[in-house]
């Protein structure tokens, strides 16, 4: 199977505004262009080009150069900087500093060396000269040009501590830089910055901070009175709201640039626009409109690498949606245009180069012919030499382990081996953890291959430190732009827990592979859960079970390709495991069926899905469970998994149900330990009984809340009640243990197509959370309970249970009880009823899972609802306790 590399390669080229948001305004020898992109981050439009070159600054100073030479050799620099020539900006710009007396212009050409150093990965010698050229003007803080030039290294420093992983740091710095602007009357240098300071506030995790920063920037550029920063301005607000996943908004803002391009008439700036289009349309899973937008920049465009990256964009898009002829059209027109470029080595330029051979690659494996073979060695070949030329150690690791990759795919793999190893070595030269993260794990493929299976398993080890090191990095992009979760980061996680579990030479697996394979499932659930929210908002905390309950079995089912695999945590810390030889491919349909014929209300067929499930996932633990005297069953549940009822499952004579408490976790690295409270429960209660926008009524929601009142101490919001505003009073003005929400809502693996209805809007989950915030799961007064009683999840996505575990882990309660389906409204009313009760009386029932199973064997003990379409669909996510 092919191991095409999708991460930082296709989104060096689908999106050429490398580091967009983050070096606005670091190259300007000015500072009111601000705003105004450098090449590196998208290519400079002809109304950009025109306020660079007319940006200087007045300094008075005695010179070992003219001001002319100096100015000359820094317009240089820039130049060669913006064409990807990093070293050649590096040499240009260490001659304007040596050769200076002045502090100022020393201060500014650190500065440009900082940026070239942190382009080539030299960040010691970055963090080196922006500390010096911060020195430097010190004693010139007054005045108007020294703070424009502070403002600028306050910004280089800010995408430099982002780039080191410390965004608050690095929040710090722009926020510094924005304060200072605003001091010197710049506020096209703020406005810049502050668009900075949204991947700041999204890799905290500050999701609404940044949204809502966002939204000012917005105002700020629709006050704007120069039309060529406007329309750069909000492409670059376009651009900052597709990475951090508003698809809709970004598509709007990036139209009302295109349209103010189109009536002043910049092509330029029209093309580059078009090409922000293109990524978008492409994030937003638009193929065909993404190809159109591609094709119209390249067409408009007057650059020719743009149009290169425009036309290896429709390229990648051809193939990945199966046009081959396209595809094989489109080739010769792209081969021509780089070797235009043969005589002018770029990383750009090597970028390029180095994604035709990707794409080369993945066509040669839909083609008996070996035309692409020669090609493509030349290619990275040649590439490869032109990031020696240009001394870029990063340029060089991409040409390099691609070339790995290549023969990888020859099935080459000595040489495949020792490429990858010569381009994991010059990643970490540079320190470099998005590039160490794909050659590890080429590099455990290619052992994995030779049999080297401790090797395999060390690489892969690497590779899964390398990521984790990169979460923040990695979630606050749209997936589709920077990389897709489940092609270029699932597997890594699921291919070392395959080699983990694999005996060695007729042993068993060791209880030190169990642990480890165990911890990476975990690892692999909460980067799946902040993929999921575009944040890396979740930290993990390693819970033991036999801290948490003494009779409660966690159970890891583990789909991987070619087998299911089963861990299971007993109180004693100890780990059994059993592997069962059915490929994902046959099991994920007997998943698919059980749910299917549940929803259906089946007379008998869901028992043969239910039992095939049972015995491969229970059946074998069924003694160590007895022998641990286990009541509780707790499941971390893997991919599709996620979208049936496990307590439905059935041995032949009873459901699961009927012999454990049943519950479900994302991990126990996300559970908050503390039982249910022996305290009077209080409970806040919000419900939807009547039609709203597109929505049915929920006939015995009524009595579902009538219930509530007669068994809690309880304030119900009723109807046109229940509005966001309402709710968000009543949360303010009193702590409810119990938060009850009986309204239409859907789970799925969209973040935006998960929501729940209040009666004047929809509540996504940031919403949500924003609306439960004063509270905390870490104080004792937390919401104990979250109770989302008419949901369901999405039909047709196969990970639509993503969303419920979302909500749950989101919305800050310790334990959130949902459905997976819609039921018919009596049963739920009958269940929350029995619920109510059980949570209400003897310590025992207090227990959750005990209350919630007590409940569901009450509607199996009854004629009208023992079906478990009725009963199965409510689970419990978080602690059972």
């Amino acid at each position: 199977m092919s191991h095409i590399l999708k991460f930082k390669l296709k989104f060096i080229l689908i999106n050429p505004v490398l580091g967009l948001i983050l070096t606005i305004a670091c190259l300007l020898v000015g500072s009111n262009n601000a705003i105004a992109q450098n090449a590196v981050t998208e290519p400079i439009a002809q109304s950009t080009r025109r306020v660079i070159a007319q940006s200087t600054l007045a300094l008075k100073t005695t010179e070992k150069i003219s001001k002319h030479t100096r100015q000359q050799l820094v317009t240089k620099g820039r130049l060669a900087y913006q064409a990807g020539r990093y070293t050649e900006a590096k040499t240009l710009w260490q001659q304007v500093y040596e050769q200076s007396q002045d502090r100022l212009v020393q201060a500014q050409s650190l500065n440009y060396l900082a940026l070239t150093s942190h382009k080539l990965g030299e960040w010691q010698a970055a963090e080196k000269y922006l500390a010096e050229s911060l020195k430097l003007l010190q004693q010139d803080e007054s005045d108007a040009n020294s703070l424009k030039i502070k403002a600028q290294i306050l910004n280089t420093q800010g995408r430099l501590e982002l780039g080191m992983g410390k965004a608050e740091a690095a929040l710090t710095s722009w926020q510094q830089a924005a304060e200072i602007y605003q001091q010197a009357g710049d506020d096209v240098g703020a406005l810049g910055v502050q668009i900075n300071q949204v991947q700041a506030w999204q890799s905290l995790g500050l999701y609404r901070r940044a949204q809502k920063l966002l939204q000012q920037i917005a105002i700020k550029l629709e006050q704007q009175p120069d039309p060529s920063l406007k329309i750069t301005g909000l492409r670059s607000l376009g651009i900052a709201l597709q990475v951090t996943g508003d698809l809709q908004a970004a598509q709007e803002i990036l139209n009302q640039s295109l349209v103010l391009s189109q009536e002043l008439n910049l092509p330029e700036e029209t093309s580059t626009t078009l090409f922000s289009l293109g990524n978008t349309a492409l994030a937003s899973a638009d193929p065909t409109k993404a190809i159109t937008l591609y094709q119209q920049a390249a067409a408009t465009t007057s650059q020719p690498l743009l149009k290169i990256e425009a036309q290896l964009n429709q390229l990648g898009l051809r193939i990945s949606t199966e046009q081959w002829q396209q595809a094989n059209d489109l080739l010769p027109e792209i081969q021509t245009n780089l070797r235009n470029f043969s005589a002018t080595p770029s990383r750009r330029v090597v970028y390029a180069r180095v994604n035709l051979a990707k794409h080369l690659i993945e066509l040669a494996n839909h083609t008996t012919s070996n035309k692409y073979f020669a090609q493509t060695k030349d290619l990275l070949q040649a590439s490869i030499e032109q990031a020696r030329q240009l001394e870029d150690i990063q340029a060089e690791s991409y040409g390099v382990g691609m070339l790995g990759h290549f023969y990888e795919e020859q099935q080459q793999v000595s040489l495949g081996r020792k490429h990858t190893q010569q381009a994991v070595q010059l990643a970490q030269v540079i320190n470099n953890s998005d590039l160490t993260y794909q050659w590890q794990w080429q590099l455990g493929r290619l052992l994995k291959t030779q049999g080297n299976h401790q090797g395999a398993i060390a690489s892969y080890n690497e590779a899964v430190n390398a990521l984790e090191f990169l979460r923040s990095d990695l979630v606050v992009t749209n997936a589709d732009l920077q990389f897709s979760f489940r092609e270029s980061i699932e597997p890594v996680y699921r291919e070392l827990v395959s080699l983990l579990l694999t005996p060695e030479q007729g042993q068993p697996v060791s209880q030190d592979n169990l642990l480890q394979a165990r911890n990476t499932i975990e690892s692999l659930q909460l980067a799946e859960l902040n993929n999921f929210f575009r944040e890396a908002c979740l930290d993990a905390i390693p819970t033991a079970i036999d801290e948490i309950d003494r009779q409660a079995a966690v159970i890891y089912p583990i789909i991987l390709r070619d087998r299911l695999e089963v861990i299971v945590s007993l109180p004693d810390k100890s780990l059994r495991h059993y592997s069962q030889a059915i490929p994902q491919a046959e099991l994920e349909p007997v998943i698919e069926e059980l749910r299917q014929t549940l929803q259906i209300r089946s007379r008998r067929q869901f028992f043969t899905p239910a039992q095939k499930l049972y015995s491969w996932l229970i059946r074998p633990a069924v003694e160590d469970l007895a022998n641990n005297n286990i009541k509780t069953l707790v499941f971390v549940p893997d991919g599709t998994l996620r979208n049936i009822p496990l307590a439905a499952l059935h041995d032949g004579e009873q459901y699961l149900i009927e012999q454990y408490n049943v519950a479900l976790t994302p991990g126990l690295q996300l559970l908050a330990p503390l039982p249910l409270e022996q305290v009077k429960l209080r409970t806040l209660a919000a419900g939807i009984t009547q039609q709203r926008r597109g929505f049915s009524s929920l006939e015995y929601v009524n009595q579902e809340l009538i219930d509530i009142q007669n068994q809690t101490n309880s304030v119900v919001l009723r109807d046109d009640n229940f509005t966001q505003n309402t709710f968000r009073e009543k949360i303010k003005t009193a702590e409810y243990p119990i938060v009850h929400i009986a309204t239409h809502g859907q789970f799925s693996s969209n973040l935006e197509d998960t929501f729940l209805l209040a009666w004047d809007s929809d509540i996504n989950i940031g919403e949500l959370e924003e609306l439960l915030k004063n509270t905390d799961p870490s104080k004792q007064k937390a919401i104990e309970l979250l109770i989302l009683s008419a949901c369901e999840t999405a039909r047709g996505d196969k990970r639509a249970a993503l969303g419920l575990a979302g909500m749950a882990v989101r919305a800050g309660a310790r334990t959130t009880l949902a459905t997976l389906w819609t039921v018919y409204d009596e049963s739920t009313a009958l269940t929350m009823n029995q619920f109510y009760q059980n949570i209400t009386q003897t310590q025992e029932k207090r227990n959750k899972a005990h209350a919630l199973r007590q409940a569901q064997l009450n509607l199996i003990n009854s004629p009208g609802f023992k079906h478990p379409y009725y009963w199965a669909p409510f689970v419990m996510v978080g602690n059972w306790l």
